[in-house]
């Protein structure tokens, strides 16, 4: 078992499990912060908004879900999870580089305006899945061990706590 797959795995399924549940139990927040996206590169369709917050966080659930190890949809969850988070990474490109910042919603709640810290977490988290689609399809399965999934699971934990309260860290550091 290649251990860094499943530490890749487990990372980017609790990185969109945790953003779908945000949005469910904030939806005034991921509604608005989606009517800002499309305002932007569609005003046509701002209307449907709620629509597509609901569509947004079906996509992050059915991602993370297609990641739970064991089940033979890894590589549909790999893909799913490169294409969402290269247009998270865009929207934020978008946002840092404009003067009007879209609020983000990422993980439910509304924190603070789409920044160059989004765009690098955004990154990092595209490069993963990419990362994970490549040893999806070059890796074999094997025998694994307890202590080797072990790690790969409580850095999965550190990692999407980090990544989930990466605004709340950074205000703690700059204040």
């Amino acid at each position: 078992m290649n251990y860094l797959l499943a530490a890749v795995q487990l990372s980017l399924l609790g990185t969109l499990l945790v953003s779908g549940i945000g949005k469910i139990r904030a939806p005034r927040d991921s509604r608005v912060m989606v009517e800002e996206v499309l305002g932007r590169t569609a005003p046509g369709l701002r209307r449907y908004a709620p629509i597509g917050a609901g569509a947004l966080i079906g996509a992050e659930l059915v991602t993370g879900l297609a990641l739970i190890p064991g089940l033979p949809l890894r590589g549909l969850g790999f893909t799913a999870a490169l294409l969402l988070f290269s247009v998270f990474t865009g929207v934020a490109v978008h946002s840092a580089r404009s003067r009007t910042k879209i609020v983000c919603a990422c993980f439910g709640r509304a924190a603070s305006p789409l920044g160059v810290r989004h765009v690098v977490r955004n990154v990092l988290l595209t490069a993963m899945a990419a990362g994970g689609l490549a040893l999806a399809f070059t890796t074999g399965s094997g025998t694994a061990e307890l202590a080797g999934l072990v790690l790969a699971a409580a850095f999965a934990l550190i990692f999407t706590v980090v990544i989930a309260f990466l605004d709340d860290l950074a205000s703690l550091i700059t204040e």
